[in-house]
């Protein structure tokens, strides 16, 4: 069997998935989650998003927390060591808007951001040759983003210059719905935060289908839109 031509599916946490380095090419669509419908209200993908994950984390004990799936990603590994995001990148651009949203709020009370938090949205990696980049772990490459998520992990929600564009708009309404919903649930409770931190990153899971080729990401991304499903070794 030629493993280079295998499809591989993951069981994955957030905190597994993100020690890994991912790009959105150019090609594909901009982000919508956080768009507001013609009644004027926001995001109701995000809100979902939130809500679902919230209902598992306040049921869990000290012994046991339930895991969370928030469906897959489809992925193809580049030759630079980066996987290109066939599909997913909804999900996947709003798990890191959610992590950035917690260490600006915890910052915001004077709690210590655990260490384990800022090398999940940037660091570094080491190509073939030994030269090393620095980068985010989320790249969105098409036009519409314009580098927004610097400005996210620079902490500069609040700041923002550029122009915005749809996609910018939505980032930003998302990023906001977000620190509403951890302000309302927490209450400013540091513990609270921590915790839901802690259950977001390691009982939150999808599942990562990765392929040898954007062809053959493509025609997986084609089966699970049209069947639902798809199987994978």
């Amino acid at each position: 069997m030629n493993t280079e031509q295998a499809i591989h599916s993951d069981d994955m946490t957030i905190n597994k998935v993100l020690q890994d380095f991912y790009r959105v090419p150019d090609y594909q669509r901009e982000y919508v989650w956080g768009e507001s419908d013609p009644k004027g209200e926001r995001g109701d993908e995000v809100d979902q998003f939130l809500n679902d994950i919230l209902s598992e984390f306040e049921s869990a004990s000290d012994q046991y927390a339930p895991e969370y799936f928030i469906g897959t990603i489809v992925v193809c590994p580049s030759s630079d060591g980066v996987f290109e995001i066939i599909d997913g990148q909804q999900r996947l651009t709003t798990a890191f808007l959610v992590l950035c949203s917690l260490r600006d709020y915890l910052n915001e009370l004077g709690a210590k951001v655990p260490d384990s938090l800022p090398t999940q949205l940037a660091s570094s990696l080491v190509d073939w040759r030994g030269k090393t980049s620095h980068r985010l772990r989320l790249d969105l490459q098409y036009e519409d983003a314009s580098n927004i998520l610097d400005d996210f992990v620079a902490a500069k929600r609040g700041v923002f210059a550029g122009e915005k564009t749809r996609s910018i708009a939505n980032m930003i309404n998302a990023y906001d719905l977000i620190s509403e919903f951890l302000k309302a649930n927490s209450k400013g409770d540091k513990a609270f935060l921590l915790a839901f931190y802690g259950y977001f990153t390691n009982k939150v899971k999808l599942i990562r289908i990765t392929t040898p080729s954007i062809a053959k990401a493509l025609k997986i991304f084609e089966t699970i839109n049209d069947r639902g499903v798809v199987t994978c070794h």
